[in-house]
């Protein structure tokens, strides 16, 4: 075996060693940079909806999915108003919940907007009947701010923080809470 200037390489010989040294010159001379380390923020991820006219933001990972309202919805007699009804989601029973009924005491407009999230909770799945969803917001977790600038009444107990979202006040409203709470599991009239 030879080199380019040269002469045979012994195995363990010096000639090696000056050969390593020179590739690694050349290596380090025409080495690209590595880029710029950034400073990486912590993401925040959310799904923005609406109950009547008060955008809101659930954390992503409080939202199993997100159901058009199914043409076959099975009213429940004897419940309090706020039950919208019961419903199949493939092979699984649905209860479903009409959000802004519950939270403000007004049944939410039926459109073609409307969408159901669906909360998964140990014992079942849960939907909730909401005016819109707008989508998903990847947000910087640093900028959500601890306390809301007055968030709509019944939202309080649920709301866990806020962002900004163009240049108005959006509330988090945490769905496990809101599902675990007393009176949204006393839903019989």
């Amino acid at each position: 075996m030879s080199d380019d200037p040269g002469g045979p390489i012994a195995p363990g010989g010096d000639r090696l060693l000056e050969v390593l040294r020179a590739l690694e010159a050349r290596f380090r001379q025409n080495a690209v940079g590595l880029p710029q380390r950034e400073a990486i923020s912590e993401g925040w991820a959310g799904v923005l909806f609406r109950i009547g006219d008060c955008s809101v933001l659930a954390p992503l990972q409080e939202v199993g999915e997100v159901l058009e309202v199914p043409r076959d919805v099975t009213p429940v007699p004897a419940t309090k108003a706020w039950v919208f009804g019961i419903a199949n989601n493939r092979g699984t029973l649905l209860p479903i919940f009409d959000l802004r009924a519950f939270l403000f005491g007004i049944a939410t407009r039926r459109s073609a907007r409307n969408r159901i999230l669906v909360v998964r909770r140990e014992e079942f799945p849960v939907g909730l009947l909401v005016s819109d969803v707008t989508g998903i917001r990847h947000l910087d977790a640093r900028s959500q701010r601890a306390q809301v600038l007055e968030p709509p009444t019944g939202l309080k107990p649920f709301v866990v923080g806020g962002f900004e979202l163009r240049g108005d006040s959006c509330p988090v409203l945490s769905l496990s809470r809101l599902t675990l709470d007393t009176k949204f599991n006393l839903a019989a009239a």
